[in-house]
């Protein structure tokens, strides 16, 4: 009786105990360091791009930086993940709302390269753009402007025109939250709500309640199909003399971002989805955390892709040497990747940059179109990043730039002498901060 007993639970064993072994579907090579979970344990790909994976007895995850997610059932034991790298255009609050802009961008997507979205989903007003099933959310009313009237809908038509969809979640800049629990909100040494230039107020990062706030957004985004969470204005605002609940340290502000992080990560776990998180691109030259908690170090130990704000605009001039950075979108953009690789041992799949695709603020005010951003968008690929985001806070783009499945990139003449143009209707909002 001892034996059989002991035959069954080895049995048992066995059956949960899966070998799962991953390939790129393109090359048929093993990948190694592919990520493999449930909601029990994680594991990651040997060099053979085997795992053995435990309690597989529900729906499985795997993922790979730089592949298509992919979920399995739990008798799969071979899986192929296809190569993506993100090249998305940006898709504001409200002109995911707006037939007419996602007619446009839908047509780009068919006819350039873009091959994902980078939509809003919580914007720095602290704004919905759907009605979340957050308690917290419905009871702020933050889907009362809502744009998105069936988000289920509008990601299965993104999704049927084979694009990556990316969720946009601002963290720390929500005024809405702000005004609703302002013991939250940070304060100037009188006591009063700190607001910025735009006149919206921040949270404290250090805020416990707030981390959960946010990860319950962001998970909520997850479960409705979002490949993956973009978070932005994850960091401390860039002011000077604001009361904090701790002392204002480097240590303690890479800390409090590192926690929400971990916070978000873990209210993720249930959804195969990506991280990504938006960072000055000073902080891909700087040694310390540029006042914002940040670091390429700590960044990459939390999230799965680093998304640096590399606009030339937001480059002082001097750096690199150059008078002028708006002059020299190439460099930017491939030197900046290549010091941020520097500041840890990371893959350079790793970085996915956003690129500026709208009129110069800090220079000549020229218009950004074809040379600069196919410039920018090559400077990218040469550092061999996943991918690139382009940025306008008005979501008005144009195939300027991008190339489609047969031409390479065009080289047009420099801006400058293109006096006619007429590219970025919308002056540039602090969306885009400076560093």
């Amino acid at each position: 009786m001892k034996f059989i007993f002991f035959i069954l639970i080895t049995v048992e064993l066995f059956a949960l105990d899966q070998l799962i072994t991953v390939f790129n579907a393109h090359t048929m090579q093993p990948i190694e360091g592919a990520r493999i979970n449930n909601s029990h344990c994680s594991v990651l790909s040997d060099k053979e791009g085997k795992a053995r994976l435990n309690n597989t007895t529900e729906k499985v995850f795997v993922r790979a930086y730089g592949f298509k997610q992919q979920s399995i059932s739990p008798l799969t034991t071979t899986v192929f993940l296809v190569p993506i790298k993100p090249k998305a255009l940006y898709v504001s609050f409200w002109a995911a709302g707006s037939k007419k802009y996602m007619r446009r961008i839908l047509a780009l997507a068919k006819a350039t390269e873009i091959n994902s979205v980078i939509v809003d989903v919580k914007n720095e007003f602290g704004l919905t753009s759907y009605r979340t099933k957050v308690p917290l959310a419905k009871a702020m009313n933050t889907a009362e402007q809502r744009t998105i009237r069936d988000i289920d809908g509008f990601i299965k038509e993104l999704k049927s025109h084979d694009l990556y969809v990316i969720g946009r979640v601002v963290v720390f800049k929500d005024d809405l939250f702000a005004r609703y629990k302002e013991e939250y909100a940070l304060k100037d040494i009188n006591g009063t709500v700190w607001r910025n230039r735009e006149k919206l107020a921040w949270l404290d990062p250090y805020e416990k309640n707030v981390h959960a706030y946010v990860a319950s957004i962001a998970a909520d985004a997850a479960s409705h199909g979002f490949d993956e969470i973009n978070f932005d204005y994850v960091r401390f605002p860039l002011k000077e003399g604001l009361v904090y609940q701790k002392p204002h340290t480097q240590a303690n502000r890479i800390e409090a971002i590192t926690d929400f992080l971990k916070t978000a990560n873990e209210k993720l776990r249930p959804y195969n989805v990506y991280t990504s998180v938006d960072t000055y691109g000073y902080v891909c030259w700087n040694k310390g955390d540029t006042g914002i908690g940040h670091t390429i170090k700590s960044l990459s130990s939390q999230s799965d892709y680093i998304a640096p704000m590399l606009y030339p605009s937001g480059f002082g001039s001097g750096i690199m040497g150059f008078k002028d950075p708006t002059d020299h979108p190439y460099e930017i953009i491939n030197e900046s990747i290549l010091a941020g690789l520097n500041q840890a041992d990371i893959q350079p799949v790793r970085f996915r940059p956003w690129l500026q695709s709208f009129k110069d603020y800090g220079f000549d005010r020229k218009f950004f179109r074809s040379k600069e951003i196919s410039e920018q968008i090559q400077g990218a690929q040469d550092a061999s990043c996943s991918g690139w985001m382009l940025w306008n806070p008005s979501s008005r783009f144009k195939a300027h730039g991008l190339k489609d499945t047969l031409l390479p990139y065009p080289i047009l003449p420099k801006s400058k002498e293109i006096r006619s143009a007429q590219y970025c209707f919308q002056k540039p909002t602090l969306s885009t901060p400076l560093p």
